[in-house]
C-alpha cells in the first residue's frame, strides 16, 4: 500500500500542469464556498449590531398594516397620554415612552445686539423622561427637562451645530427655536446626553438630537391636537416601550395589541378603521435581516459549490486520461503479478490526493481570502451604502462550512477517481500491453 501510494504522487508529479490546473478547480471552489459564507456571517453579525439602537427588549408602537412582515406607520397620530399610562401598567412592559415628533425648520443663538448664529432644520423629539429608559441614553452634563417649562435636553454632538468657530453649547444656554410657522419659541438647555458608545446606523436616524417635554413644544404643535377647541387631546404617533426581558418580548408584544384593540383604548376610537395596531419588536428586525442575508447567502454559496462540482469533474477527466495513456503500463504491472486490487488503488489514491491537497489548501484559501475580502468590504462600505455606519466589521468564520467544504472535497475527490480506477481494474492485460 505504501508503495501504490508513492507510484499515486509519482505519477501526479509527472503531469505537473494537469495536476495543477485539477487541483485548481478544487482550489477555488472550496475557496470560494468559504469565503462567501464567512463573509456572509460577518456581514450579518456587523448589521445585526448597528440595528441594535435600543435595548433588545425593546419596541416600537404604532400603527399600520399587520402580518408577516408587518408595515409600520407612524404618520397617523392616535396614541394619548391614557394609553400610554395603561401600557406602562401591563404585566409584561417594564417602560413606555410616548413619541411626538416636532418638526422644527432652524435653531439660532443670540451671541450680542444683533449678533446671531443660525443652523439648519432639525426633528425633535418630544416625550417623558421614560423615553431615556427606553432608549438606553444617559445624561452627561445637567439634568432632565421638567414638564411644563421652556426646557430641552441636547445630544453631544449638537453642542457644535453652530460652528467650530463658535463657542460650544452647554448646560445654561438659552437658543431659539424656529417653528414652521416662522415663530420663534425660547429654549433653556438644561442636559446634555452622553454620545452612544456603540453608534450605530439606526442610533444616526433614530438618536434623539433634541428632547423635548410635551408641554410647551408638542401641545403648541397643530398637528399634535384632536377633538374641538373646548376639549382638545393631545396625540402620538408613535410610542417606544420596553419588555421586562427578553423572555417575554412576545408576551409584552401580545399585551399591547390586546390593550389597543379593547374598549379601554383611546387609540382604537381615533385610528383608521382600516389600519391595524402593530408592534414592532427588535428581535423581529434582527431576525428578518438576518432571513434575508441568509438567503443571499445561500444563494451565493450555490453558486461557489458549482465550482466544486467542476473541480470534481476535472479530477475524473484527468483520471480517465492518466488511464488511457497509461494503459501499456497498467498491462506490463499486470503482466508482473500486480493485482486488480492494487490497479484500483493506485487511481483511487491519485484521485484521493488530489481531493485532499485541494481540500486543505482551498480551506486555507478560504480562511485567507474571507480576511481580505472583509477588509475590502469595510474599505469600501461607503460607496455600498453605509455612509452612516460606524465601527469594524468582525471576522466571523463559518466553522460549519469549513469543515463541510473541506469534507465534500475530499469525498469530490475520492468519487471522481472510482469510475476510472474501475476501468482501469477491469482491463484484459493482453490487450493492454498491445495498446500503443
Amino acid at each position: 500500500m505504501k508503495d501504490i501510494f508513492r507510484m499515486s504522487l509519482h505519477t501526479l508529479r509527472s503531469y505537473k500542469l494537469r495536476s495543477f490546473l485539477t487541483l485548481l478547480g478544487v482550489i477555488i471552489g472550496i475557496g470560494s464556498v468559504i469565503i462567501v459564507t464567512s463573509a456572509g456571517l460577518s456581514v450579518s453579525s456587523y448589521i445585526e449590531k448597528q440595528w441594535n439602537f435600543f435595548d433588545p427588549t425593546g419596541m416600537v408602537v404604532g400603527t399600520g398594516v399587520s402580518g408577516n412582515p408587518p408595515q409600520l406607520s407612524i404618520l397617523s397620530r392616535v396614541f394619548t397620554t391614557n394609553d400610554v399610562d395603561n401600557i406602562g401598567n401591563l404585566t409584561h412592559v417594564k417602560s413606555v415612552a410616548p413619541i411626538g415628533l416636532w418638526p422644527v425648520s432652524g435653531l439660532y443663538k443670540r451671541n450680542g445686539f444683533n449678533d446671531w448664529s443660525k443652523s439648519g432644520s432639525q426633528t425633535a423629539y418630544c416625550s417623558s423622561p421614560d423615553i431615556l429608559n427606553v432608549l438606553g441614553l444617559k445624561i452627561e452634563q445637567g439634568v432632565m427637562f421638567q414638564e411644563g417649562k421652556n426646557e430641552i435636553i441636547i445630544a453631544h454632538e449638537m453642542t457644535t451645530i453652530f460652528g467650530a468657530d463658535k463657542p460650544a453649547l452647554t448646560v445654561g444656554d438659552t437658543i431659539y427655536i424656529k417653528k414652521l410657522d416662522g415663530g420663534l419659541v425660547k429654549a433653556k438647555i438644561v442636559g446634555i446626553l452622553e454620545q452612544p458608545k456603540n453608534f450605530s446606523i439606526i442610533n444616526q436616524f433614530l438618536h434623539p438630537t433634541i428632547i423635548c417635554p410635551i408641554d410647551p413644544y408638542y401641545k403648541g404643535f397643530s398637528g399634535s391636537n384632536i377633538g374641538g377647541i373646548l376639549h382638545k387631546i393631545t396625540v402620538f404617533s408613535a410610542l417606544y416601550a420596553t419588555a421586562t426581558d427578553r423572555n417575554h418580548v412576545t408576551d409584552a408584544q401580545n399585551e399591547i395589541i390586546q390593550y389597543l384593540n379593547s374598549s379601554s383604548s383611546d387609540a382604537i376610537k381615533y385610528k383608521d378603521p382600516q389600519a391595524d395596531f402593530v408592534v414592532l419588536t427588535q428581535q423581529y428586525i434582527i431576525g428578518r435581516i438576518d432571513q434575508l442575508l441568509g438567503i443571499i447567502t445561500m444563494f451565493i454559496t450555490a453558486i461557489a459549490m458549482i465550482s466544486l462540482i467542476v473541480g470534481g469533474i476535472g479530477i475524473a477527466n484527468i483520471m480517465f486520461a492518466t488511464v488511457t495513456e497509461r494503459t501499456r503500463e497498467i498491462g506490463i504491472m499486470m503482466a508482473v503479478g500486480a493485482k486488480r486490487g492494487d490497479i484500483m488503488r493506485l487511481y483511487l489514491y491519485q484521485s484521493t490526493v488530489i481531493g485532499t491537497i485541494g481540500a486543505i489548501l482551498g480551506a486555507i484559501m478560504g480562511i485567507v481570502g474571507s480576511t481580505f475580502v472583509v477588509q475590502v468590504i469595510q474599505a469600501n462600505l461607503g460607496t455600498l451604502g453605509g455612509t452612516y455606519a460606524v465601527g469594524a466589521i468582525p471576522v466571523k468564520f463559518a466553522y460549519n462550512w469549513i469543515v463541510m467544504a473541506t469534507f465534500v472535497g475530499i469525498m469530490t475527490g475520492i468519487l471522481a477517481g472510482v469510475l476510472p480506477a474501475i476501468k482501469a481494474a477491469r482491463m484484459d492485460p493482453v490487450v493492454a500491453l498491445r495498446h500503443e
